[in-house]
């Protein structure tokens, strides 16, 4: 059942992203503020876990160690994400497209409103049902909470950084970018579990 469970929420994740490109006419960096909500929410849900194990087992210095690695590769990796983007559109405006992405309208609702609470909801839930529930937070330690993020962290470096390099020689069309990164990000969830 588990393992049902793990490859329905792969393709719930690719989904949104993908009817959001077709259907509602995200562009790119639509998909990749997506993608990027996703991540943050992922990370503070690996602090919140973090912090449940340190409560009961009293490693606040592995915490820290690890969660200062976690948040550099975060930053390093939403930057260059930033720095992709640029180089992939070379006339991109940062705020004005994140402005457009939060006031989108479907269905007469700023997605902003809506997305970021479904976010927040869906990894609370996940934290809920897969850690608290399980009891998990009992049976595992903050090292073995951050170590596969990290892998999974660097393989995202790895991938964003060959997109960057691939930019300056050839610039696929949009679709190849969409479809890629939602190939990857079901690759990379796939890890970080």
């Amino acid at each position: 059942m588990r393992v049902n469970v793990k490859y329905l929420q792969l393709i719930t994740d690719a989904i949104i992203p993908l009817l959001g490109y077709f259907f509602w006419h995200w562009n790119l960096y639509f998909i990749v503020l997506f993608y990027l909500l996703d991540y943050l929410a992922y990370e503070v849900f690996s602090h919140v876990k973090a912090r449940k194990v340190s409560s009961l087992k009293q490693d606040n210095s592995t915490w820290l160690k690890l969660g200062i690695v976690s948040i550099v590769l975060f930053v390093l990796n939403s930057v260059l994400v930033q720095i992709t983007m640029k180089s992939l559109v070379p006339t991109i405006d940062f705020t004005k497209e994140i402005i457009a992405f939060w006031n989108y309208k479907d269905m007469g609702i700023e997605q902003g409103y809506f997305l970021l609470p479904l976010i927040v909801i869906a990894g609370y839930q996940r934290y809920k049902m897969e850690f608290l529930m399980t009891g998990m937070f009992q049976k595992i330690t903050i090292r073995q909470i951050f170590l596969k993020d990290i892998q999974a962290q660097l393989i995202a470096l790895g991938f964003i950084a060959l997109t960057f390099g691939l930019s300056y020689f050839i610039v696929f069309p949009e679709i190849v970018y969409v479809l890629g990164i939602v190939l990857f990000t079901g690759i990379y969830q796939l890890l970080r579990k």
